[in-house]
């Protein structure tokens, strides 16, 4: 179910000793391994950041351009959301990447 992956996931974030040993304890617990570490691979990288992942990961890791330009603009709107839409404040690149509807 989906709560018992998230459970799963939550507690191996909690209880691993580092990112690689958390991630590895969820996707190998025996259940929906690849949703359990996904969901354990979030709450880690939001708990730790991408400097406390192995170099070596990041440099494999498909997407990373967008990956990042999304999370620096998720972080973006949490804290700046409403100076992000005020009339004539949005930046072009702001409405490009998220047009108004």
């Amino acid at each position: 179910t989906a709560e018992g992956a998230l459970a799963v996931a939550v507690y191996c974030a909690l209880v691993g000793e580092d990112i690689r040993h958390g991630l590895r304890l969820a996707v190998n617990h025996g259940g929906a391994s690849a949703a359990c570490g996904a969901l354990c691979g979030a709450l880690l990288g939001a708990l730790h950041g991408e400097t406390a992942l192995p170099p070596g990961w990041l440099t494999e890791l498909e997407g990373r351009p967008t990956i990042l330009e999304l999370s620096d603009d998720f972080a973006m709107e949490m804290t700046q959301g409403p100076a992000l839409h005020g009339p004539g404040l949005a930046s072009p690149g702001w409405l490009t990447r998220y047009p108004r509807g």
